[in-house]
């Protein structure tokens, strides 16, 4: 059964798109035999070139990701003559006829398009709509998600499933004697920390939570804030003059191996998004033992009101209440865990491949 893969995302700091379709497939690797993955990226990914069952083929970086789905992506994919094609990023290819699966990860921008230009509004509005008519199957990673796609699409509900993501099996708490050479490393060695992953967009409301730990550092000087992520916020805001403050450390990036690390390094870690597909960075931070402070809205209410405080609203005053709390109710945050700790072995990479191993069967032999 061959099976081409959009990797467009794949790449060595991996992200969003990315970090889900590689979980995936590295967990299908172990089916030997039922499936051949005819896998397409930028970059060689050496992961792959372990499993059998994985063909890997490097194409050259396009003028962006359209003239790269469209040209040298879509020219392989014809060469390959799958029975199955994937795509992870919203999108298909133009002239695609092959069976398909996309995933839509969520409409953010159909459902706020403030957000983003108008330009690019226009562009995913058109493209996603004529991916979702045309795919055989959408995957989406939420009932949230699932109805904006279709409110904003009028789509079948039986065309769509919801697959909830995982977090891999390193994803589990640091010794402290890592953690602390960890700590010592970046020079935060013997101070609390609050901590933020993920790319930095104005519905993460990182000024916010900047606000409400300057006010919490009267009652706890000790504490530092922990900011990873690229500044890509829209309208565009000050994020280096927000973040320039010798209680804040700010990195764009860290790599993959050391994320456990991060998380196991923080005291609460702290992601209030008004709007996301799933959030994956709160349910790694919880497989590292850290309980999150989130904003009860949407997919994070969704997936992980019974593990994590909750804020109403992203002011900062509301914020600083639950990072107190985070901070010294200790019995409330071992509840908290305890309630994950049960459901931890749902949230597996090895559970989503095998949903989504059954969502290929369903379009492929109609199972």
């Amino acid at each position: 059964m061959r099976i081409a893969v959009d990797c467009y995302e794949v790449t060595k700091e991996l992200t969003g798109v990315g970090r889900v379709i590689h979980n995936i497939l590295l967990s299908l690797c172990r089916e030997q035999g039922r499936y051949e993955f005819h896998v397409f990226s930028r970059q060689e990914v050496k992961d792959y070139s372990k499993c059998r069952n994985i063909k890997q083929y490097v194409l050259p970086e396009d003028k962006g990701y359209f003239r790269w789905q469209n040209g040298s992506f879509f020219r392989g994919v014809k060469e390959c003559h799958p029975e199955l094609l994937i795509a992870p990023n919203y999108t298909l290819p133009f002239f695609v006829r092959t069976k398909s699966i996309v995933f839509e990860h969520d409409v953010s921008f159909a459902s706020h398009p403030e957000w983003f230009p108008k330009k690019e509004v226009l562009k995913r509005k058109y493209f996603v709509k004529r991916s979702l008519r045309k795919a055989s199957l959408i995957l989406t990673l939420s009932e949230v998600s699932k109805q904006e796609i279709i409110r904003h699409y009028s789509v079948s509900p039986g065309k769509i499933k919801v697959l909830y993501l995982g977090a891999g099996e390193n994803f589990m708490p640091a010794a402290e004697t890592e953690v602390s050479r960890w700590k010592e490393k970046k020079g935060i060695k013997g101070r609390k920390v609050i901590g933020f992953l993920g790319s930095i967009f104005n519905r993460r409301n990182v000024p916010h939570l900047v606000e409400a730990v300057r006010h919490l550092r009267t009652e706890f000087p000790e504490i530092m804030l922990y900011i990873v992520g690229k500044d890509l916020t829209y309208p565009p805001q000050n994020m280096r003059r927000i973040l320039n403050e010798e209680w804040i450390l700010w990195e764009e990036s860290i790599q993959e191996s050391e994320l456990p690390l991060y998380f196991s390094s923080l005291d609460v870690f702290a992601y209030l998004s008004e709007y996301e597909g799933f959030g994956l960075p709160p349910l790694e931070a919880l497989s590292c033992g850290t309980v999150p402070v989130l904003l009860k809205k949407g997919a994070l209410a969704e997936v992980y009101s019974e593990f994590s405080l909750m804020a109403e609203n992203p002011d900062a005053e509301e914020i600083q209440y639950h990072l107190k709390r985070a901070l010294k109710d200790q019995d409330r945050m071992d509840t908290l865990m305890r309630a994950f700790k049960k459901k931890r072995s749902y949230f597996s990479w090895g559970r989503v491949a095998g949903e989504f191993s059954a969502a290929m069967d369903e379009v492929l032999h109609g199972k």
